[in-house]
């Protein structure tokens, strides 16, 4: 699943392993991002201990979550396996066993149930020759949410089968006989299986057990005894045949008690003390805010908090934990707290770009733009290359309508950064709010080349070539994003609205339907159902969605509209009256809704209401030809024909096409009397 890149950093002079998931296994299910969020957030909570890996933080490049790690040069311990390092060294393999299960009493007491890939290949050495558990893939997936059999991607490559009773994980080379039933219920038991297999391999070289096959193993774990060892390894035997029992329940409890054991024979052997049992060393402010920044970053900002709150303990200066706590606390909605905590920072350094930009996106979120645009500058004065900061800045200055602007400071980004898929995306949707559809596209396809996978990229290109009528390849679009994301309401939405551009109203239906399953608080999408059930005659399903919808926004008032005019179309016309008159409550100056309540008047034999109810419709757009021609039916009704007629005259002159009859029928009745 993972790939990990050796990297440096220059302004802290460390080195770091990063690790992220491959594109083709991510490509795979959209729960393996899911897996590996699971992963980093397990590795983080371990903290800091002298045998097991590092996780130094979490960060997003170019979409894709990467898990900083300690750099651990001197290689795994497979390299050892087979060599006299260890073969002819019976004291240097108890110490690196004694470092494994000190490590692995850390993180169980840390919370984690089981490792579950216990091998070499997960133990690294360094150069002063200290063993350290890593990789911690599989510990918090089963743990947290498991496996389904429809998420359990190629067998193969993950090393995941499926079982009769569960789904079996691991490597099978190693793995305890219960793990190839059900790796989700199994506990530190299994590990220390697995940890017996690999102490066996350093005593002797080889695996105490050998198949080709899944199947093999598992009928060699689950049956077979080991090949004894040798003499020159027997005050190891009752060890390993521990460690290797058949049954969870014969093994050593726990990692401590294993560690006695062990410690007990390095004495014997060596005839001096065992090391002390480590323990794990307390956090630095530094250490606190990076968990935090990290935990933020994964979705976790509660426990973000509470490790910014430690870090400030240590140290109440500190202007990162400050900047990070208000980060986290903006990601929950707490915008004013957020900026009480920039404050804080920009009092003990006023030079923190970073902190002035976070700060505008706090004020952003609470409509003060005018006052977040000042905070970006002041950013970018102290660090004109944050493209990120003028990417915010430009979405401030659009949200001011200034589009120009706006598109200005995407520019600058895309300088700084061509690859920035967001500003792509950004420039793309301000062109297209301008009207520019055809740059727009040209916009979105720049972020596509970039990252064919970007959803919103694929949204957004959709929409701008469904507002130049190309309506087949929108469509194409929103079902790209969708097959990225099939739970993304916007790209059901939006594929709903090119659908009825089409006619399609039974398709269009299925998307609101799909997009109201992911959020059933969509009240505009209740709303657009409405329409395009009403378009198909369906008026009693039309009235069910606008009330879905105004229990949503009960001040919408095309919602109270359009249920009124189904009500009338159903012949409910004392209903459709009182739903105009809440459209009207909402806005009174809306004309169209004066003409439909004329309407159901009429219906009702209310003429005068009726007539009442057009001139309130013309005293707020005297050029409404609809409300001419109305006001002419409500006198004609009432026998009014010369009113009528200078009614109808004037909503044709203002171009209403049923006019030209109406003045027919008025002149035709005129000449009989």
């Amino acid at each position: 699943m993972g790939i990990v890149y050796i990297v440096y950093d220059h302004e802290h002079h460390s080195a770091y392993a990063a690790k992220t998931f491959q594109d083709e296994i991510f490509a795979l299910s959209p729960v393996i991002a899911h897996r590996f969020t699971q992963e980093a957030l397990s590795w983080l909570n371990l903290d800091i201990h002298q045998n097991v890996t590092t996780a130094q933080f979490v960060e997003t490049i170019e979409g894709k979550p990467y898990l900083f790690l300690e750099y651990v040069s001197g290689g795994d311990i497979s390299r050892w396996i087979g060599t006299t390092r260890l073969t002819e060294d019976l004291p240097q393999v108890l110490r690196f066993a004694i470092h494994f299960c000190d490590g692995m009493t850390h993180v169980v007491s840390k919370g984690i149930k089981a490792h579950r890939d216990i091998k070499p290949q997960n133990c690294l050495i360094t150069e002063d020759g200290t063993l350290k558990v890593t990789d911690f893939g599989l510990a918090k997936v089963f743990d947290d949410a498991g496996l389904t059999d429809t998420e359990t991607p190629d067998a193969e490559s993950l090393s995941i089968s499926l079982s009769r009773t569960g789904i079996a994980a691991g490597t099978p080379t190693h793995m305890a006989p219960e793990q190839f039933d059900d790796a989700k219920w199994v506990d530190v038991r299994a590990d220390i299986y697995s940890f017996g297999v690999m102490l066996y391999q350093m005593l002797t070289g080889r695996l105490p057990f050998v198949g080709r096959t899944w199947q093999q193993f598992q009928q060699l774990h689950k049956t077979q005894l080991p090949p004894p060892l040798g003499s020159q390894h027997s005050t190891l035997k009752t060890v390993i045949e521990t460690c290797l029992a058949k049954k969870a329940a014969h093994r050593f409890a726990d990692f401590s008690a294993l560690r006695e054991e062990l410690a007990g024979i390095y004495e014997v052997l060596t005839g001096e003390t065992a090391p002390e049992p480590v323990r794990g060393a307390e956090l630095s402010a530094l250490d606190w805010s990076n968990k935090g920044a990290s935990l933020s970053r994964l979705g976790h900002s509660e426990e973000a908090i509470a490790c910014h709150d430690r870090a400030l303990e240590i140290n109440p200066r500190d202007a990162e934990a400050w900047t990070n706590r208000g980060t986290a606390l903006d990601s929950q909605g707490r915008s004013e707290e957020a900026i009480a905590c920039f404050h804080r920072a920009l009092e003990i350094n006023p030079r923190l770009a970073e902190t002035w930009s976070n700060k505008g996106i706090a004020l952003r979120s609470l409509g003060r733009s005018e006052e977040a645009i000042e905070c970006y500058e002041r950013a970018l004065e102290i660090n004109p290359s944050l493209a990120e900061t003028l990417i915010n800045k430009g979405i401030a200055l659009g949200s001011l309508g200034r589009s120009e602007e706006s598109i200005a400071c995407y520019d600058r980004a895309l300088e700084i950064n061509p690859r920035d898929t967001q500003a792509w995306v950004n420039k793309g949707a301000t062109l297209r709010k301008l009207g520019r559809a055809e740059e727009a596209i040209a916009c979105f396809d720049c972020a596509l080349e970039l990252n064919p996978r970007d959803g919103m990229a694929w949204i957004n290109k959709g929409g701008a070539l469904r507002r130049l009528g190309r309506s087949e390849e929108a469509i194409a679009c929103f079902d790209r994003s969708l097959d990225i994301n099939p739970r993304d309401e916007r790209a059901w939405i939006n594929k709903a609205a090119a659908l009825d551009s089409l006619g399609r109203s039974e398709e269009e239906i299925a998307c609101y339907d799909r997009a109201l399953e992911i959020n059933p608080r969509l009240a505009g999408a209740w709303y657009d159902k409405g329409v395009a059930l009403g378009i198909l005659g369906r008026s009693e399903e039309e009235i069910v969605c606008y009330d879905r919808a105004l229990e949503i926004n009960p001040r919408d008032e095309n919602a109270w509209g359009n249920k009124g005019n189904a009500l009338s179309r159903l012949g409910r016309s004392e209903e459709a009256i009182a739903c105009h008159d809440r459209a009207l409550e909402v806005k009174p100056r809306d004309e169209r809704a004066w003409i439909n309540k004329a309407a159901a008047l009429v219906r009702l034999g209310r003429p005068e209401e009726a007539t009442a109810c057009c001139d309130r419709a013309l005293e707020i757009n005297p050029h409404y030809a609809e409300a001419w021609y109305n006001k002419g039916t409500t006198f004609g009704n009432s026998g009014r024909i010369p009113d009528a007629l200078t009614c109808f005259e004037e909503a044709h002159r203002l171009g209403f096409p049923q006019a030209t009859q109406a003045i027919a029928r008025c002149r035709q009745l005129l000449d009989r009397r």
